[in-house]
């Protein structure tokens, strides 16, 4: 009887493991929505982001964009990263969004080697559609180096 309780015990000890192990999301803050749901947006201008160390000195790792959608009258930011073999670790995309005194932004964990990946804040709704917007994204990952670093861009429209 003892010995059924234990294996029981330590069956349900591995199930609560297992699950709750941590796994890769997103934290979104702020602005109007999913900027998915703005079907005709398109780039207004990108900064490129480029590793500083290690493996990567030098190596294009992605772009920051400032996208713009008509049927959301929206600016979001959106960070484009390439799945570069100078390094395969995970990478903390931080993103940021902001115009008219407002701000929105994401923090994605992604792992961009072999496929790429792409991250985005939630868009920002403008009254006027002329407002400056600026994006900015920090990539931060070890790269493939012994020390972990960030690296990032910026960009207005």
């Amino acid at each position: 009887m003892k010995i059924r309780a234990l294996v029981a015990s330590l069956v349900l000890t591995a199930a609560l493991a297992v699950t709750n192990q941590p796994v890769a999301q997103a934290a979104d803050w702020g602005g109007n929505g999913s900027p998915t749901a703005c079907t005709d947006a398109y780039t207004v201008n990108q900064s490129p982001i480029y590793g500083v160390r290690g493996p990567t000195a030098g190596v294009l790792l992605g772009w920051v964009q400032l996208r713009w959608s008509n049927m959301c009258n929206a600016n979001w930011s959106r960070v484009v990263l390439i799945g570069t073999g100078a390094y395969r670790n995970t990478v903390t995309v931080e993103q940021q969004i902001n115009s008219e005194g407002r701000a929105a932004g994401a923090t994605d964990w992604v792992k961009p080697y072999p496929n790429g990946a792409i991250t985005w804040t939630p868009y920002l709704r403008l009254a006027n559609r002329n407002s400056v917007a600026c994006a900015r994204a920090w990539l931060s990952s070890d790269f493939g180096t012994l020390n972990f670093h960030t690296v990032g861009g910026q960009i207005c429209g």
